[in-house]
């Protein structure tokens, strides 16, 4: 919302779910980590590479794989919300082994969990190389961690002269054999096997030798710990991993997922994920894809309806936490607004009324805005009426449109016919695009033998610009140099085109402005605004059923 006209509002708090205790027999979960080290150059291009995941944030399932990223540490709290919109959890690259005090330049587990970061890498061979971390330090620092709850990739691997001597093994014992009397909760802790010769050089380990390390490791933690906890740790391969060779690895039984670096500053990041934590989506979208195309809907409505599909097949998180939020204050009143109004507008601006709804909570099977009103009158007839009333205010043939659905268009227009000022066909209406009924138990599409006309529903006011920009409405209307829209439902006959309004919002130059009101007891539908932390702007918080 670029504008919007309303009194201070009161945030309602969110239910916040909290995880289940993992199981000691469950099947290892795969998981992905990104380490962005000191990439990229500027909180600007982290935010642009998140917008182009989210493009592809439907390819994977977060039931099938869990993701961390490692961003660096000035930008962690910032992007914490928004990696977790994506199905992503945040984390450190690193993390003192000391607690609160006089320790220059540290950050601790404290301020970790404080700040809701619930993970942290440890011994990064860049932490061990080039900052001179011993093993004593790396033990240290998971100790710390295991005291407070963070959880830990614990970094292991050789360098290229170790593995040349045969020491591969060795090493990784070592550094493990320093961490292990330190550990009192395993589910807490990730095991990431790096080959420090494959780091950033673009030498790969072929699938076999990393099996084969992995495999060793895996022995070594059954000797040392328990079969049980080396059934289960999770143990990562990292080293150069990218889309075209991680699908070889990920195949390996002893490799559980990836610690990417370079590659994961990169949009092609999510074909890795996908890879490890398909979304049930490539399962299920080809019948859904010729259904749709079967019903003739345009590539628009396809489009949507795939991207939809996708985050509730990939199970993301839907909703905003409270976290995110803060209250709305100091948005323009109507009252005090000091504008001229500008009549000329009226002849760039359109009219709509979105009228897809069906009147089944009355007992009806038709359009609701076919209820008679008042005298006779209906919605259709008082909204017909209002246009001619503005035509004639204003001096200017208005243009009105409806966007109805598949099944209101039809009566709609018998209703309308006789008022031959509003225009008829597609001057008059488009319609919504049709959104294929899901099968709630295994999201497959809904069938319906005795009245195919039921697996379809309208998608509802979130179609209108799929809608528009499908059935070629929008290019339509940019041609015939129509600027501005005003939109209401079509029972909201209170919602009547404000020149006064009209005028403001071209004169602020925003794409999209929203009239609204403090809410009421009597509004338990239309959801509250709030101000967005992680964005900056203002959204519309509420629950939707789609």
């Amino acid at each position: 919302l670029a504008q919007a006209f309303c009194l201070k509002q009161r945030v309602a708090p969110s239910v916040r779910l909290q995880p289940l205790p993992s199981s000691s027999i469950m099947p290892r979960k795969p998981i992905v980590g990104g380490n962005w080290k000191c990439n990229p150059a500027t909180s600007k291009e982290a935010g642009a590479l998140l917008e182009g995941w989210k493009k592809a944030v439907n390819t994977f399932d977060k039931e099938k794989v869990d993701v961390v990223i490692c961003p660096p540490a000035l930008w962690m709290y910032d992007l914490k919300d928004r990696l977790g919109a994506l199905g992503m959890s945040a984390s450190a690259q690193n993390v003192s082994k000391t607690g609160y005090g006089a320790f220059t330049g540290e950050w601790t587990a404290e301020s970790l969990g404080d700040m809701g970061i619930s993970w942290t890498l440890i011994g990064h061979s860049e932490r061990r190389v080039k900052y001179g971390e011993t093993d004593a330090d790396t033990a240290e620092k998971v100790a710390k961690c295991q005291d407070l709850g963070v959880n830990v990739i614990l970094c292991i691997g050789e360098q290229l002269e170790e593995r040349e001597a045969g020491k591969t093994d060795e090493v990784n014992k070592r550094q493990l054999a320093a961490c292990i009397p330190k550990i009192k909760d395993w589910n807490k802790i990730v095991i990431a096997y790096e080959p420090v010769w494959a780091i950033g050089t673009g030498k790969v380990a072929t699938p076999e030798q990393a099996e084969e390390t992995q495999a060793a490791i895996r022995e070594y933690i059954k000797s040392a710990v328990s079969p049980n906890v080396a059934d289960n740790v999770r143990i990562q391969y990292g080293g150069s991993v990218t889309p075209d060779n991680c699908k070889d690895l990920i195949a390996k039984p002893n490799i559980d997922g990836f610690l990417v670096g370079g590659a994961s500053l990169k949009p092609t990041f999510m074909d890795i994920v996908s890879t490890v934590g398909p979304s049930k989506l490539q399962e299920l979208w080809p019948s859904y894809q010729a259904k749709m195309e079967k019903e003739g809907c345009n590539e628009a409505a396809v489009a949507a309806f795939k991207y939809n599909l996708g985050v509730l097949a990939g199970g993301l998180a839907l909703m905003i936490p409270e976290s995110r939020l803060s209250s709305v204050e100091g948005l323009q009143e109507f009252e005090k607004l000091k504008i001229k109004s500008d009549p000329k507008l009226l002849k760039k601006t359109v009219i709509l009324k979105l009228n897809g709804g069906l009147g089944t909570g009355m007992g009806l099977d038709k359009a609701k805005s076919l209820l008679t009103v008042t005298e006779g009158n209906s919605f259709l007839d008082l909204i017909a009426k209002q246009v001619a009333s503005m035509k004639k205010e204003f001096k200017t043939n208005l243009k009105f449109m409806l966007m109805n659905s598949f099944a209101t268009s039809k009566d709609t227009l018998e209703a309308l016919s006789k008022y031959t000022d509003l225009g008829t066909g597609s001057d008059l209406e488009f319609v919504q695009n049709k959104a294929p009924k899901v099968t709630a138990s295994d999201m497959t599409p809904a069938t319906w033998e005795k009245e195919s006309g039921h697996e379809w529903c309208p998608p509802g006011h979130g179609d209108l610009y799929p809608a528009m920009l499908g059935s070629g409405t929008l290019d339509k209307l940019l041609k015939k140099g129509f600027k501005y829209m005003f939109v209401s439902n079509s029972d909201n006959l209170g919602a009547t085109m404000d020149l006064k309004i009209l005028s403001y919002f071209a004169s602020t130059g925003a794409p999209f402005m929203m009239e609204v009101a403090v809410r009421t007891d009597a509004d338990k539908k239309g959801g509250h605004l709030a101000k967005d932390k992680v964005g900056g702007g203002l959204l519309l918080r509420e629950s939707a059923q789609c």
